[in-house]
C-alpha cells in the first residue's frame, strides 16, 4: 500500500512538474527565439515545438526519483515496447546486483544508465527520430551514443572471466590500418550487444582500435527503438539480410536498393584504405540448438565471397582477412528463434566475454583454403572458402566458449591471450 501511494503522489509530481516546465520553456524559447528572428525564418516551426518536448522529457528524467521514477516514467512509452524496457530494467538491476554485491550501489548504477537510455529514447519519440543512411557513422555529440553502449553493456561484462586472445595479431591489425591497409573481420555473431564488445575489450590493451570499426549491420538494429540509439553510437554500413528480405515483398524492392548504395558505399570505404569493417557471414545471431548446444553458425558463401571480390578489387587498397570468434551470447541471449516482429523480449546476464581473432587468411587461389577441404566434400570455390572460414571461427571459439557461462569458474587463459582491464569508459558505482 505505501509502494502504491508513493507511485502515485510521484506520478502526480511528476505530470504537474511536466506541465509547468513545458509551459515556461514554451514561452521563454518561443520569445527569445522571436526576437532573435528565429521563428519567422525557419520552414518548419514543428521542429522548434519538437526540440523543447525533447527538452522537458530530458529535464523530468533529471528530477525522477530512482528506479520507481523510471518505471513511471516508461509509462510514456509506446504499449509494445513498455512491458520489454519494464522486464529489462528489472533483469538488468538484477544482475548489477550480482556484480556489486550491493543492493544500493545497484540501485545508484541503474538509475545513471536508465536515464541516459530514456534520454535518447525520448530524442526518437518526441524529437526528430534519426533515419540510418548506407553509411552510418557514429554519433559522439552533443550526445555521446558510443559512451552510453560502454556504460550499459560495459557494466554486464565480468572482465576477471573475459578473454582476449591473440593479443599480438590485434596489434597487428592496428599496424595495418595505420599503414593505409583495410582489415576484414569475418566473424559469428551472438548478441545484441556485439558491436560494444571489440572497443571494451581492446580499449586499455589497443587504444582507438574499437572505434574505428565499421560494422555491417542488418535492419533490425536500426528499426527497433531499444537497439536504435545503442546502433547511433557506431559506426555502421547498413543492410537488409536475406533472412528478413522476403518478409515484406511491398518493401523488397526499395530493400535491395538500399543494400546497393551500402555495397558502393563500402568500396569506397576500401578504395580510401584504413578501413575496419566487421561482417558476421552467417547473416544473424548463433542460436541454441534444442539440445542446448551452441557453435557458430555456418556463414553464408555468398557473403564471404562479396567480401573478398570488394576488397581484392584494383581499386582497393591492400586488404587482410581475419577470423574472429566471439563468445558472448549469454550476456544478452537473443530468443530461441528468429522473430519476424520487433520488440523481442530482452534479458541480460552478468558473465565474462571472449574475443578470440584467428591467423590472416590469404584468400587468394594460392591461400591455404585451398588445400584444406577434405577429399569427397563436395563444394564450389565460393563454399570451400566459407567453409575453411567459418571452421577456423569455431575452432577459436571453442577456446573461449567457456568463459560466457553465467556463474561459471573461471578459464584460465590460453596461450597469447590476456584477461581485459576494465576500461575507463565504464563507471564505477
Amino acid at each position: 500500500m505505501l509502494a502504491t501511494k508513493y507511485s502515485l503522489t510521484e506520478h502526480r509530481r511528476m505530470q504537474i512538474s511536466l506541465g509547468a516546465s513545458k509551459r515556461s520553456i514554451q514561452c521563454t524559447g518561443v520569445r527569445r527565439a522571436r526576437q532573435r528572428g528565429i521563428v519567422a525564418a525557419n520552414p518548419n516551426p514543428s521542429f522548434s515545438l519538437k526540440t523543447l518536448k525533447v527538452n522537458v522529457a530530458k529535464a523530468v528524467v533529471d528530477l525522477a526519483p530512482g528506479e520507481a521514477g523510471l518505471r513511471l516514467l516508461s509509462r510514456a512509452f509506446p504499449s509494445k515496447i513498455r512491458g520489454t524496457f519494464d522486464g529489462l530494467l528489472s533483469s538488468y538491476k538484477s544482475q548489477l546486483l550480482v556484480a556489486l554485491g550491493d543492493d544500493d550501489r545497484a540501485a545508484t548504477a541503474v538509475t545513471s544508465i536508465f536515464k541516459d537510455m530514456i534520454k535518447a529514447y525520448a530524442e526518437q519519440l518526441l524529437g526528430e527520430s534519426y533515419t540510418f543512411p548506407s553509411f552510418h557513422r557514429a554519433i559522439r555529440e552533443p550526445f555521446d551514443y558510443y559512451q552510453m553502449a560502454n556504460a550499459y553493456i560495459g557494466s554486464l561484462i565480468d572482465f576477471d572471466r573475459s578473454i582476449l586472445r591473440y593479443s599480438s595479431r590485434w596489434s597487428k591489425v592496428q599496424q595495418q590500418l595505420e599503414a593505409g591497409e583495410n582489415v576484414v573481420f569475418l566473424g559469428n555473431h551472438q548478441s545484441e550487444g556485439d558491436a560494444a564488445f571489440i572497443p571494451l575489450l581492446t580499449e586499455v590493451s589497443h587504444p582507438g582500435l574499437g572505434e574505428q570499426v565499421i560494422y555491417v549491420a542488418g535492419g533490425r538494429v536500426v528499426s527497433d527503438l531499444l537497439a536504435k540509439p545503442f546502433s547511433m553510437g557506431k559506426n555502421l554500413l547498413c543492410v537488409v539480410s536475406k533472412k528478413h528480405m522476403d518478409e515484406d515483398a511491398a518493401k523488397k524492392s526499395a530493400q535491395m536498393k538500399q543494400n546497393l548504395t551500402t555495397l558502393k558505399e563500402m568500396q569506397l570505404l576500401l578504395n580510401k584504405g584504413g578501413a575496419l569493417i566487421w561482417i558476421a557471414p552467417a547473416g544473424g545471431r548463433d542460436r541454441r540448438k534444442p539440445d542446448g548446444t551452441l557453435i557458430p553458425d555456418e556463414f553464408d558463401p555468398q557473403a564471404v565471397e562479396m567480401m573478398r571480390k570488394l576488397g581484392t578489387k584494383k581499386t582497393s587498397a591492400l586488404t587482410h582477412f581475419y577470423p574472429l570468434a566471439m563468445a558472448t551470447y549469454d550476456i544478452m541471449p537473443p530468443p530461441a528463434t528468429t522473430e519476424k516482429e520487433l520488440g523481442e523480449k530482452r534479458v541480460v546476464n552478468y558473465t565474462g566475454v571472449g574475443l578470440s581473432l584467428g591467423e590472416e587468411i590469404d584468400v587468394s587461389d594460392a591461400g591455404e583454403w585451398r588445400k584444406e577441404i577434405a577429399a569427397g566434400e563436395d563444394m564450389d570455390e565460393a563454399k570451400q572458402l566459407s567453409t575453411y572460414i567459418w571452421r577456423q571461427v569455431l575452432s577459436e571459439y571453442l577456446e573461449i566458449d567457456a568463459c560466457n557461462v553465467p556463474g561459471g569458474e573461471t578459464l584460465p587463459l590460453p596461450a597469447d591471450s590476456l584477461r581485459p582491464v576494465r576500461p575507463p569508459s565504464v563507471p564505477k558505482f
